[in-house]
């Protein structure tokens, strides 16, 4: 008896004593979640692909023939060899895919290791960094987008790198709308509909983050152009027009990222596999 609950019970205390193995990460992890420095969402992704892909422990297994837990453990061992040089989010990252393979091969959820990685991924402290790299190209694409809109509407208004220019009005599009954060929340929702759904491989998550990323911004343009014709106006608007074409924005993309995930669902496997 006494050997059986030790055989339960090791999936699940091998899977902690890995997790135990990154402590730095973790604590790193939560400073960087708690020092305002970056946005603490991050932790929704990793719970929703814990959640989604969660079975009864009893049914968790070690196989030491799986390619997925040597793949956990070679992962393991270039974080270890990262330690002394690399940034913390290289060696973060480097924990997050060797935990996903793990968590993936001990849950028996090896159909879903693509979209759980990515999920893990997704929540890393990335959202600063991203402004930090991605925040002024994606500005000016959102701003050359939302011109060309308003052209088409009849504004005829001019674009210079983040500013749009109509009749003596400049209007900026500043970091908050960059659209970085639209993207960060769209690929997680494609991530956990993929997982609650069915299996998904890479070349299908590939394909659907890349068209989620493309809805996000054309919803982000559309956001844009928006809030440049509430700005522009010469009466004043209540102050929760703002945050509710925000809202209405991510609505659209959100229903966007449902109805591409279906379409791709309903393709012939090979198409997307």
């Amino acid at each position: 008896m006494r050997s059986e609950s030790v055989r339960r019970l090791f999936p699940g205390l091998m899977l902690a004593a890995h997790v135990l193995c990154f402590w730095p990460i973790w604590r790193w992890y939560a400073a960087r979640m708690t020092d305002g420095s970056d946005e603490p969402w991050g932790i929704a992704a990793l719970i929703a692909a814990l959640l989604l892909t969660w079975h009864n422990p009893r049914t968790w297994t070690v196989r030491t023939d799986d390619r997925l837990l040597w793949g956990a453990v070679l992962l393991t061992v270039a974080y270890v060899a990262a330690v002394p040089a690399a940034p913390p989010l290289v060696r973060a990252a480097l924990a997050m895919a060797a935990l996903a393979c793990s968590w993936v091969s001990i849950t028996n959820a090896r159909s879903k290791l693509a979209a759980v990685t990515v999920m893990f991924a997704l929540s890393l402290p990335v959202i600063a960094s991203l402004q930090f790299y991605l925040g002024y190209p994606l500005r000016s694409i959102t701003t050359a987008g939302a011109a060309l809109t308003l052209d088409l509407l009849g504004f005829d208004v001019e674009h210079s790198g983040t500013a749009m220019l109509w009749q003596g009005h400049t209007v900026l599009v500043d970091a908050p709308c960059s659209g970085v954060r639209m993207l960060w929340t769209g690929a997680a929702l494609a991530c956990a509909i993929a997982l609650h759904r069915d299996a998904i491989r890479w070349r299908g998550l590939t394909a659907l983050l890349l068209l989620t990323s493309a809805a996000a911004l054309f919803a982000n343009v559309l956001r844009a152009a928006a809030l440049f014709i509430v700005e522009t106006r010469d009466s004043p608007l209540p102050e929760l027009i703002h945050p509710t074409i925000g809202a209405a924005t991510f609505a659209l993309t959100a229903v966007s990222i449902v109805l591409i995930e279906s379409a791709l669902r309903r393709m012939p496997p090979s198409a997307h596999a």
